[in-house]
């Protein structure tokens, strides 16, 4: 990508603002243009699912985290972040161990959709859920 353009939010800067406002203690280990990584270890607090895995509802909640900060690596000044405007998320099997990994990466990015593809990974590496998210932009400029 050119060198010239203005992001509309530096990379290190959604590094500290996501990293600050941790809902389940998932923490992000890589930020580049479109694309995320953050892992979340598994507690008592965020297990309660198929045979005391991570509920459902977290792993969607992940998933829409790691997409809106991968999203917002890719505005430029003059686009404004709107919200999630469709998440779909397929679970493949219980989301059990020490941890799980959420590999968020856009896929396209148009005026007014941005649409990301997400990878849920068990600490072993095996692939606990596939989700897709739908996040909505504006055009402020």
């Amino acid at each position: 990508m050119p060198d010239d353009i203005q992001w509309l939010v530096p990379l290190p800067e959604i590094k500290s603002r996501y990293g600050t406002n941790s809902i389940f203690g998932e923490y992000f280990t890589e930020i580049s243009r479109g694309r995320t990584v953050l892992e979340m270890p598994i507690t008592a607090t965020t297990a309660g699912g198929a045979r005391g895995g991570v509920h459902g509802g977290v792993l969607a909640s992940l998933a829409d985290i790691g997409v809106v900060a991968a999203v917002l690596s890719t505005c430029r000044v003059g686009e404004q972040m709107q919200g999630t405007s469709e998440l779909n998320i397929s679970y493949l099997r219980p989301a059990v161990g020490s941890k799980v990994r959420v590999e968020s990466n856009v896929i396209k990015k148009g005026r007014t959709l941005a649409v990301g593809d997400v990878d849920l990974l068990s600490d072993q590496g095996k692939l606990i859920a596939k989700a897709r998210v739908t996040y909505s932009i504006s055009q402020t400029g």
